[in-house]
């Protein structure tokens, strides 16, 4: 037991020492702390509602306070970004190392062709252009703090300057790594370490693009109408529609249709994302008459010929996040909801049907 003298004739133990005032108010505030801390360590603080946290940039710091090379993805993540090609299609998918020193993909492989556009994924400002172990590179800054690069891929634009989502910031470039030419798309956090994220979760390219026969829904919907709407209108030439006869998609920055079909679009996907939590996500809408000629060319008997696709009338869509593969929730939901404000599946599109795309729909009109 600790002693000590109060005087010279008396020893009291040290818990009935008398503590000066200023001593006391230091022993309050600590034990005040104390509680706090335990109190915060059972029930936890008050923190922001997840659901206003982005999935991508909660995985990224998760990752990124282990390892600088750990990667991870963006699946949970509400895909808004513009495909950086029309109908992209990835080649090859992302298969980060765990290691730095180890080999792995970083990124995912598009197939395109040399000297085709690159769209911009998102609203920005220019990183880097120039060349990265002799191949052509530019990278972006998205508004939303992300490092986007693509290789090959040359820019005229000057680093600092900014551009909408959407807009052209450069073309595919020549030599490639892959056996076909592509576009190789990487993603990390502006800030903090440099962690490899999935691209394909922001171009909602998640989901796959076909399921096989094995998994062919059991009985598809029926009753809606499978009859196109699409066609010539206003006296505009297919891929030559003006941006002025056309409107942007609000849920969707970057993409135009007819300003009818863009309404009732929209209207769906506000419908859609009380479901899903989630808008539409659109990876194609109107196509200029060039770029059918680049899908002609990349994707051969797949695409249409030039001037006849129902994407040129800007009254026809294609769509990720789930909606494009037979089957899934989001496809089952647009099924049967999608008539309601004058889209359809058309029947050659269809699991059944002669070409079965998921993706594509278009707009019939009849609300």
């Amino acid at each position: 037991m600790d002693l000590f003298a109060d005087s010279p004739h008396t020893a009291l133990p040290s818990w009935l020492r008398p503590v000066p005032a200023t001593r006391r108010l230091r022993l309050l505030l600590a034990g005040s702390l104390l509680a706090l801390t335990f109190t915060v360590a059972e029930v936890g603080l008050p923190l922001e509602s997840p659901t206003h946290i982005s999935s991508a940039a909660a995985a990224t710091s998760t990752v990124a306070a282990t390892s600088t090379v750990a990667a991870t993805s963006v699946s949970e993540a509400e895909p808004t970004w513009v495909s950086p090609v029309p109908a992209m299609e990835i080649i090859e998918a992302f298969d980060p190392p765990t290691e730095a020193w180890l080999k792995g993909h970083r990124g995912i492989d598009v197939l395109t062709v040399s000297g085709e556009p690159v769209r911009a994924p998102a609203a920005g400002t220019i990183r880097f252009r120039g060349t990265v172990a002799g191949t052509a590179t530019v990278s972006i800054v998205t508004d939303s703090g992300h490092v986007v690069s693509f290789q090959p891929a040359k820019s005229e634009l000057k680093k600092g300057e900014r551009f909408a989502a959407g807009e052209e910031i450069g073309t595919v470039g020549k030599g490639s790594h892959c056996d076909e030419s592509c576009l190789h798309i990487g993603v990390w956090a502006a800030q903090g370490d440099k962690v490899y994220i999935d691209p394909a979760g922001f171009f909602g390219q998640e989901e796959s693009i076909l399921l096989p026969l094995s998994r062919k829904p059991a009985k598809e919907p029926t009753g809606d109408s499978t009859t196109s709407g699409a066609g010539a209108w206003g006296g505009h030439r297919n891929g030559r529609i003006p941006a002025a006869a056309m409107c942007t998609l609000d849920s969707a920055p970057g993409q135009m249709l007819r300003c009818d079909a863009q309404k009732a679009f929209d209207r769906m996907s506000h419908a859609y994302e009380a479901r899903f939590s989630t808008p539409i996500y659109v990876t194609d809408a109107y196509r200029d008459y060039d770029t059918q000629v680049i899908l002609k060319k990349r994707k051969g008997r797949m695409a249409a010929t030039p001037g006849t696709s129902n994407h040129g009338w800007a009254l026809a869509v294609d769509l990720g996040g789930g909606i494009n593969s037979f089957g899934s929730a989001q496809h089952q939901w647009m099924r049967a909801n999608a008539p309601k404000f004058g889209w359809i599946h058309p029947g050659w599109a269809r699991l059944s049907g002669s070409l079965p795309e998921p993706w594509h729909w278009e707009f019939y009109g009849h609300e």
